[in-house]
């Protein structure tokens, strides 16, 4: 049944979120922007379909492995773009995007968003499914909320390029270390840790710019 690689590929993404979002105390986004984003990351994997399936067609076409690291690299380079350029449509002129951290929450709801329907699509015709999620949920789905993530942090600081370069970057050695030591998952599992302790300082130094903020505001005369 379809039904089911639509839940579980679901699952790991909203685990992840409810996560993430536990950081985002001090004003946290309403609801529905979340839902917005989180619906706009899982769209934006059709606006990656096309480039993809082109790539992965030109690379077939001169016998060049699609485990080969300038294809990894590519797919990586594709997907967070357009994980990009659907957050920035659908926020850059809301009013809810007046923090420090939240090109960071967008950037990894979207990323989940995505990751849901990536997800989904895999399991789709696969044995042991909730393995797969297990699997998928740890690795793919975090992978994707902490690329963004990196996104998130330097667009916020007006370097969106060095931001998505360091995405990409992230992206494809994960890739690369997945099938490259396939059997020994320890080294891409260390990888997204030391990724994560990145990201998660990364999210800390923004808080920290809102926090100043807020107490600036508080301070002006009235």
């Amino acid at each position: 049944m379809v039904i089911n690689p639509l839940l579980f590929g679901i699952i790991p993404s909203l685990v992840w979120l409810v996560f993430f979002m536990s950081e985002d105390q001090r004003k946290p986004e309403p609801t529905r922007m979340i839902l917005y984003v989180f619906l706009a990351g899982g769209l934006s994997t059709a606006l990656a379909a096309f480039p993809e399936l082109q790539i992965q067609n030109w690379f077939a076409e001169r016998g060049i492995l699609t485990s080969s690291a300038v294809f990894l690299f590519s797919f990586a380079m594709i997907e967070e773009l357009v994980k990009f350029i659907a957050v920035y449509l659908l926020v850059r002129r809301s009013k809810f995007f007046d923090e420090w951290t939240d090109g960071m929450v967008y950037m990894i709801t979207a990323a989940l968003g995505f990751a849901a329907v990536e997800n989904a699509l895999n399991l789709i015709g696969a044995d042991f499914i909730v393995q797969v999620t297990l699997i998928r949920g740890v690795g793919a789905t975090l992978l994707h909320a902490l690329a963004s993530a990196l996104v998130g942090f330097y667009w916020m600081r007006k370097r969106v390029i060095e931001g998505l370069f360091w995405a990409t970057v992230l992206h494809g050695i994960f890739n690369l270390l997945i099938l490259k030591l396939a059997g020994i998952e320890v080294y891409a599992s260390l990888f997204l840790l030391f990724a994560a302790i990145i990201v998660f300082h990364d999210f800390e130094t923004l808080k920290k710019r809102d926090e100043l903020r807020s107490v600036s505001l508080r301070r002006k005369p009235r």
